[in-house]
């Protein structure tokens, strides 16, 4: 039994090590970055000031690195798409830095875009499309995964994680769903994974809440024609 114990224990450690030893090999090159959720065409954020009572907000737009962290901060090199910008720098936004500083000892960064609640937006859904650029610091990881897009407004909209994240939860996307679970809920939806995480149960609850809204009520979902009643998704 102990020879048994001692070839099982041998085994493991051999594999533990050897699994050590690929791990170090997975990357060896120059440190790199890219948009960690981002990649092809789910290269946008999506964000509404409806429901919040902010004058101004920050996105936040996740920077991994791909190598090993670095001993001291970092610059990442940003620049503005103006031919895919529908906003107004100092208007709609604030100007984007040139740099931006990755801080050390880490592998994530999460780079601010400051968005302002302007008039414009209630009326429209406007742009800001950057990407990152190489420089002496970080070299680009995978270019299909350097460009993003901030998609803004003040009117309804369909948060991008909805079909992945929130849709188990409250069922097909709506806007007259939307709007009534937000009465309901007295809250905006979360526009990030992150943020529906934090609140999880939270979350559920409310779909819970929301589910049994539309159960006892006749709702009729006026974006369809000819509308049909919104169903309970439990």
């Amino acid at each position: 039994m102990k020879k048994i114990v001692f070839i099982l224990t041998a085994i493991v450690s051999i594999v533990t090590l050897s699994c050590e030893n690929e791990s170090s090999k997975l990357y060896n090159g120059e440190p790199a970055i890219y948009f960690s959720n981002l990649y092809g065409e789910k290269d946008s954020v999506t964000y509404s000031f409806i429901g919040k009572n902010k004058e101004l907000d920050t996105v936040f737009l996740n920077v991994k690195l791909l190598g090993y962290v670095q001993d001291t901060p970092k610059k990442i090199k940003v620049r503005l798409i103006p031919e895919m910008t529908t906003a107004v720098a100092e208007v709609h936004y604030t100007s984007l830095q040139q740099e931006y500083e990755f801080p050390s000892n880490t592998y994530e960064y999460q780079l601010p875009v400051i968005i302002n609640k302007h008039p414009d937006l209630n009326d429209n859904l406007l742009i800001i499309a950057l990407e990152l650029i190489e420089n002496d610091d970080f070299k680009i990881a995978f270019p299909n995964r350097v460009r993003a897009r901030v998609m803004f407004s003040n009117i309804i909209m369909k948060p991008a994680i909805w079909d992945a994240i929130l849709a188990p939860v409250f069922g097909v996307y709506s806007r007259t769903k939307h709007e009534i679970c937000m009465d309901l809920t007295g809250r905006p939806f979360p526009e990030t994974t992150q943020d529906f995480n934090i609140e999880r149960n939270v979350w559920r609850n409310f779909g819970w809440l929301c589910n049994s809204y539309f159960a006892d009520n006749i709702v009729m979902d006026n974006d369809l024609v000819p509308p049909v009643r919104i169903l309970p998704w439990f």
